[in-house]
């Protein structure tokens, strides 16, 4: 075979090769050994030519992957947060933007209830928080409550509280979801309520910059608990083609996953909002510059993970992480 007919053949299927990010071991070694093959034939009939170097050293690359696959799959950690979790979140996205929905939907409620009756802030968030803030508020450190308490104390006492309600909202979920709905609504409402609270002091930027600071990764950890509660209550009514059996055990296997993943997330934002959220209580406009630029830096870098972790980069890891082997991995292991 003429070298420019063997070039024609493969560069197809080489540049694919070259270009693709597989993460099937079965492929990988696959791709390999077809690349060890065409290594031989060249050396053999092209012996000076410089599609030997290429073919190397596409054969290196993918032989690097494969050892690199293989240091990875001993390592659970690295397994769950880079391709385990992100999978079941992007093969579950309907559902996670379903909670989203949910969540947002409940808080608009809040927001507009709070001004159509003038004491429903009080009944959700209680007076006494409400007369507090208000006095924080005339004193100029409307957020005044993040600085109320040592940083150690309100990490411990928010951290609890954050993990006995997203567990709460999470195994709810076994009553065919209604439990996750109903805690997301009594959470959604109440958001609503406290945000409300300070845009009638006309202090909304303030707020949506300075609660978000923390509240970009607890909210999404609670919005993951909630997702979390529709599968484990929802597989059992919605098998698909699965049977009942099988569908439950996947909804019980990918909420357990969904769940501990939350906790690192829900571990950050209290203690962003321990240490962090408190050098923004006299609000965005009132802090020093440079204090401003480190919150600002903050809050960017939330939303950032957020986006890109659970709605870009899961998403993409669904096409390179086919469904088929994933219920395979989910439902069989």
């Amino acid at each position: 075979m003429r070298e420019s007919t063997f070039i024609d053949k493969n560069f197809k299927r080489w540049e694919e090769i070259e270009n693709d990010f597989k993460t099937d071991p079965d492929e990988i070694s696959s791709d390999f050994i077809d690349l060890m093959n065409d290594l031989s034939y060249a050396q053999t009939h092209y012996p000076h030519s410089k599609i030997n170097e290429y073919v190397n050293s596409l054969s290196s690359r993918v032989y690097k992957k494969i050892f690199l696959q293989q240091k990875q799959d001993k390592n659970p950690f690295y397994h769950f947060w880079v391709k385990d979790f992100p999978a079941i979140i992007g093969h579950n996205s309907r559902i996670l933007w379903l909670a989203t929905a949910i969540f947002f939907t409940f808080c608009i409620l809040g927001y507009i209830c709070s001004f159509i009756d003038t004491s429903f802030i009080e009944g959700i968030l209680g007076r006494d928080y409400v007369r507090m803030t208000e006095e924080n508020i005339k004193k100029g450190e409307p957020f005044g409550v993040y600085a109320s308490n040592s940083p150690l104390v309100m990490f411990l006492s928010i951290f609890s509280n954050n993990l006995r309600v997203g567990l709460i909202l999470f195994i709810s979920g076994i009553f065919f979801g209604i439990g996750s709905f109903y805690f997301t609504f009594s959470n959604g409402v109440m958001v609503g309520a406290f945000m409300s609270l300070f845009i009638q002091n006309n202090l909304g930027t303030d707020a949506v910059f300075v609660i978000m600071l923390h509240g970009t990764f607890e909210l999404m950890g609670l919005i993951l608990e909630c997702m979390a509660g529709f599968i484990l209550g929802l597989s059992f009514l919605f098998p698909g083609t699965l049977t009942r059996k099988q569908a439950f055990k996947k909804g019980l296997a990918e909420s357990v996953k969904i769940y501990i993943g939350t906790l690192p997330f829900t571990t950050i934002a209290a203690l962003i909002e321990s240490y962090v959220t408190y050098l923004g209580k006299q609000g965005f406009q009132n802090s020093n510059i440079l204090v401003m630029l480190f919150l600002a830096l903050v809050f960017i870098g939330s939303w950032l993970v957020v986006i890109w972790y659970f709605f870009i980069y899961s998403k993409r890891l669904t096409e390179k992480y086919p469904y088929a082997k994933y219920i395979e991995d989910i439902v069989h292991k």
